[in-house]
C-alpha cells in the first residue's frame, strides 16, 4: 500500500500552483461556485465539472451550470452521488500518459463522498512510481435550520474503506457529529457496537454550530456506550486526521473498528484518510433524502494537501 502524507494548505499556496487536472461539481448549493470565484483557470491545464445526475432541473443548480461552463469552458457531466465510474476513466483518460508528479485540484465543497474517494483511490491504486499531489478545497457553509430530519437511505462502505471481512469480539464507533442526531442515533442501534467516541467541528464556522451539534446529538453523547466526545477545528484537517488516529490506535489489534463520519466535509474527508491509512479500520457513507437546502458560502475556506508517494 503507498504511503501518503497529509498535511494544512492555504488558499496562497493554491494560487502559486500549476495542475494538471481541476475536478469541480454542480449541486443545488450556491457555494458551488464559490470557489470557482477566487481560482484563476489559467493554473489548470484541463477542467472538468461533475454535475449531480438528482436535481439537475432546480433553479439553482441551473444557475451554477451556466457559471461553471462559463468559467472552466466545461460542460456539467451527469452522474449519479453514488457513481464513480466517470471519474475513473477521466483520470485514466487524461493522466495515464503524462510523466512526473501528478498535481490535481479538488473543490470539494458540495461534492459526494464517493466522487472524491474515487479521486484518491485512482492516485493511491491505479499510479505506479510516480507521486500525486491533490489539493482539497473547502468553502465553509452558511446553514439554515433543517426542514426535516434525515430519513436514512442507504448505509454502506465507502470504497476503498471496507475494513476487516470478519467480525472480532469487541466493536468500536467512532461518530462525526453533525446536524443529523437522529440519523447519527438511528446508526447507533444498527451498529451493535461495545464503545462509542465522538467527535465534532470545534472551533468551526460558527460558534452557534457547536451548541447546535451539541444539542442536536444529546442522545448519542449520554449514551451509556460513549466514552469521550472530541472537539477538532474544522480549519485543520491534518490535526482532526492525526486525532482520530491517535483515537483508534489502542483498539487497532483486537478490536473492529468503524469511522462514521455525519460532520462537515473536512472531517469526512479525514475519516476517509485514515481508513484507507488503517486497512483494518471502516468507514461508512450514511446516505439519506437530501433535504435540498440551499447552503451558501461563508467566505472561509480549508485547503488540504494530500501528498501520495510513488
Amino acid at each position: 500500500m503507498r504511503a501518503f502524507h497529509v498535511e494544512d494548505s492555504d488558499i496562497d499556496a493554491v494560487y502559486l500552483e500549476k495542475y494538471d487536472i481541476a475536478f469541480f461539481a454542480s449541486g443545488y448549493e450556491s457555494r458551488c461556485i464559490y470557489v470557482s470565484k477566487i481560482i484563476n483557470p489559467t493554473i489548470v491545464k484541463k477542467s472538468y465539472v461533475l454535475g449531480f445526475l438528482e436535481q439537475s432541473h432546480q433553479e439553482q443548480r441551473l444557475k451554477n451550470d451556466d457559471y461553471l461552463m462559463a468559467r472552466w469552458n466545461s460542460k456539467p457531466i451527469l452522474t449519479s452521488s453514488d457513481d464513480e465510474e466517470c471519474i475513473y476513466s477521466i483520470l485514466n483518460e487524461h493522466l495515464n500518459g503524462t510523466v512526473g508528479s501528478i498535481r490535481i485540484l479538488v473543490d470539494y465543497s458540495s461534492m459526494s463522498r464517493i466522487w472524491y474517494t474515487a479521486i484518491l483511490n485512482w492516485s493511491r491504486l491505479a499510479v505506479a512510481g510516480r507521486d500525486v499531489v491533490i489539493d482539497f478545497i473547502y468553502a465553509m457553509g452558511v446553514y439554515g435550520q433543517e426542514k426535516s430530519p434525515m430519513v436514512i437511505r442507504n448505509m454502506a462502505s465507502i470504497p476503498g474503506c471496507e475494513g476487516r471481512a470478519f467480525r472480532l469480539r469487541d466493536a468500536v464507533a467512532v461518530f462525526g457529529l453533525g446536524f443529523h442526531g437522529l440519523a447519527a442515533l438511528c446508526v447507533l442501534d444498527r451498529l451493535e457496537v461495545d464503545t462509542v467516541y465522538a467527535f465534532l467541528a470545534s472551533p468551526g464556522s460558527s460558534s452557534e454550530y457547536v451548541k447546535r451539534t451539541e444539542e442536536i446529538n444529546k442522545d448519542l453523547i449520554k449514551d451509556h456506550r460513549t466514552e469521550a466526545v472530541f472537539e477538532l477545528p474544522l480549519a485543520s484537517l491534518a490535526t482532526c486526521y492525526r486525532f482520530l488516529a491517535d483515537i483508534i490506535a489502542p483498539h487497532r489489534q483486537d478490536e473492529e473498528i468503524t469511522l462514521v463520519p455525519m460532520g462537515p466535509k473536512p472531517h469526512v474527508l479525514a475519516s476517509i484518510l485514515v481508513a484507507m491509512r488503517f486497512q483494518e479500520v471502516a468507514c461508512l457513507r450514511v446516505s439519506g433524502t437530501p433535504d435540498l437546502l440551499d447552503i451558501k458560502a461563508a467566505g472561509d475556506i480549508v485547503v488540504t494537501r494530500v501528498v501520495i508517494y510513488g
